[in-house]
Formats: structure tokens, C-alpha cells, sequence
């Protein structure tokens, strides 16, 4: 199946009884968390992408709100990144990303949310690139979180040893924020100096085989350079 953005006026391909697909963007960082779990996991399962610009009209019968990703399976539908993501940690395989103890699992959702909150000044600059340096300035201050969450857990990754569900789950921002560095030169990411547990972690995760599968930084800038241009290129590389 082809990976080209589905848009308004192209037909919903057919999908195969039992096929599990996800409906996605290639560049969007909520469809990158549950993209991340389905490769950490091995899950089968075929990607159909949306021109969210141009979104076709079956589009919202998946999902009204017309957002991705949207999860399907026959008549079983599941829509929002974090609900798509957990579902699939729950329903596939035997090893899971999400912790058994309770309070653990609690813990890692809690930073999730500060840790995605974290990185929204970021996500901000594809629409508001005149005031970037004030963002900018604003996710380096939120990001010190993960550098105190790290400290405190004593360990390489946000869940442990591994990548778990926290790391994939706050991971797809980090690649944007590489993109907006390499647009603008001003706008300096993390370093090892300012933040070394967060560096290390960073770096890790460049290495895991979902990560690496998963998303093409050079085909990212491209994108973002396009969004930044208010001419959108959802077919980048294909």
C-alpha cells in the first residue's frame, strides 16, 4: 500500500477482515507514539496516511473529531495517541511497555503528561516562527524536567533499564526539536553540558530499533520547512 497522504475525493482502500491499520500522518508526533509501539512490539499491521489539509470524507466517520491516529480492526475503532498506544500495549504480545505495578504505571502516565506538556512550545513555532526564540527559551526552562526525572530514577531510560511506554510515548517531539535546530541555527538544543542526563537519553533512543524504523529526520526537515513555508508536504521522500 502506498504511503502517498489519502486526500478529499480518493476512495478509503479496502481493509482485509482481521488486518489491523492505523490511519497516521507520516510527520505528526501523536501518530509517532502509537507507530512506536506497534514496531517495539512487532505488531502487523498497515499504515494508511491522511492529508490533514485535505482530509477525504470517509476520514470523519472513522473518527468525527477528524483527528489521527485512528486505530482499526474490522468493526473496532480506536481514536487519540494515548489511547491507541495503551490498547495496543494491552491487547498485543506478552511483554509489555507499561509496568505491572500499579503505582509505577501511575508514575510514568504523570510524567507523560509534564513531559509532553514540556515540549509543546516547540510543536507552537510551525505556526508562530516570529516569536520562536521566546518558545524556545520556554521549552529549554519546562525541559529541565526530564533531567530531574532521570536523576531520580536513577536510570538510562524514563522507564528503567529499557524503553518502556514513557519513553516512546514522550519521544517523538525530541526529533522536531533536532528539525527546528537544523532550520535555525539560533535555536540550540539540549547539550550534554546543560543537561547530561537528558543527552545520554537522547542518544539512546537514536539507537532503538522502533525509533530508527519509524521516522526519517531528513524527510522531517523537509516537512517542517514546508509547514513553516504555509505549503505542506505531507509525501516528503515517497
Amino acid at each position: 500500500m502506498s504511503l502517498k497522504a489519502y486526500k478529499a475525493g480518493m476512495p478509503c482502500p479496502p481493509l482485509a477482515p482481521g488486518k489491523l491499520r492505523i490511519y497516521s500522518m507520516r510527520f505528526c508526533p501523536f501518530c509517532h507514539r502509537s507507530l512506536l509501539v506497534l514496531h517495539a512490539k512487532n505488531i502487523e499491521h498497515e499504515v494508511v496516511n491522511i492529508n490533514l489539509k485535505d482530509k477525504p470524507e470517509w476520514h470523519f466517520k472513522l473518527n468525527p473529531a477528524g483527528k489521527v491516529p485512528i486505530l482499526q480492526q474490522d468493526d473496532k475503532l480506536v481514536c487519540e495517541s494515548l489511547i491507541v498506544s495503551e490498547y495496543l500495549d494491552d491487547a498485543y504480545g506478552s511483554t509489555k511497555l507499561q509496568p505491572n505495578d500499579p503505582y509505577q504505571k501511575a508514575r510514568q502516565k504523570m510524567f507523560v503528561e509534564v513531559g509532553s506538556a514540556a515540549l509543546m512550545p516547540v510543536l507552537k513555532i510551525h505556526y508562530n516562527k516570529d516569536n520562536r526564540l521566546e518558545l524556545w527559551k520556554e521549552f529549554k526552562d519546562k525541559v529541565r524536567a526530564y533531567e530531574e526525572e532521570l536523576a531520580a530514577r536513577k536510570t538510562l531510560y524514563l522507564s528503567g533499564d529499557k524503553p518502556g511506554f514513557a519513553d516512546y510515548m514522550v519521544w517523538p517531539f525530541f526529533p522536531r526539536v533536532e528539525a527546528f535546530s537544523t532550520i535555525f541555527p539560533e535555536l540550540k538544543a539540549p547539550t550534554a553540558e546543560e543537561f547530561p542526563l537528558l543527552h545520554k537519553w537522547i542518544e539512546a533512543m537514536k539507537k532503538d530499533n522502533a525509533v530508527k524504523a519509524t521516522l526519517n529526520q531528513e524527510h522531517l526537515v523537509q516537512h517542517t520547512k514546508s509547514v513553516l513555508d504555509n505549503s505542506v508536504d505531507y509525501d516528503v521522500g515517497l
